[in-house]
C-alpha cells in the first residue's frame, strides 16, 4: 500500500516580511511538522495562527469577517481559566489553529528559523488545516491585537 504524504505551504511576502510556513504529513497517522522560516519581522509580529477560512478578497483579506476566528473544530474555550496560553501542555489542550501558544510566541524577534511536531494539526481529514489561512499578529499598546498578514495554505501531494 502507498501512502500520499502531503506538503502544506504558505509564502510570505507582505509588509516587509518575507518567509514561508511550511506543514508535513506524512499520513493520517504521523505527526504534523511545522516549519516557520520569517524574515524582516522588525519586532512586530508575536502571534500566528491557523484561520477558519482561506484568504478570499483583496480587500480587507484579514478580517475576521473574511477569515473567521482560529481554527478550532472540538470548540475549545480560549476564555477558559484552564486554557493554556503558553507550550508545555499537550497539544489537544488548545485550539488546533493556535500555533503560537502551542509552540511559542515570536514577539520581539526580526527573524525566526524553527521546526516543530504537532500531533494535533491534521492535514488529512474533516479537522486538516489545508485550504485555511495561516496569519501573523502583532499586539499595538498591548491591548488590541491587529493582524500583519495572511495567506491561504495551498497543498502538494508528492
Amino acid at each position: 500500500i502507498s501512502c500520499v504524504q502531503f506538503l502544506v505551504r504558505a509564502d510570505v511576502n507582505m509588509n516587509g516580511i518575507k518567509g514561508y510556513f511550511s506543514f508535513r504529513q506524512a499520513s493520517p497517522f504521523d505527526l504534523t511538522e511545522l516549519s516557520v522560516n520569517l524574515t524582516n519581522l522588525q519586532s512586530n509580529v508575536a502571534f500566528y495562527h491557523v484561520h477558519d477560512f482561506p484568504v478570499r478578497s483583496l480587500t480587507n483579506r484579514c478580517s475576521n469577517d473574511s477569515i473567521g476566528d482560529h481554527w478550532n473544530p472540538f470548540r475549545l474555550n480560549r476564555s477558559s481559566p484552564t486554557y493554556p496560553r503558553v507550550p508545555g501542555s499537550t497539544h489537544d489542550m488548545y485550539e488546533v489553529g493556535d500555533l503560537s501558544a502551542k509552540h511559542g510566541s515570536i514577539a520581539g524577534k526580526n527573524m525566526v528559523d524553527m521546526t516543530f511536531t504537532d500531533f494535533n494539526l491534521p492535514l488529512f481529514g474533516k479537522n486538516s488545516i489545508v485550504g485555511r489561512s495561516v496569519c501573523n499578529y502583532n499586539i499595538l499598546h498591548s491591548i488590541k491585537l491587529y493582524i500583519v498578514h495572511c495567506i491561504t495554505l495551498l497543498s502538494v501531494l508528492y
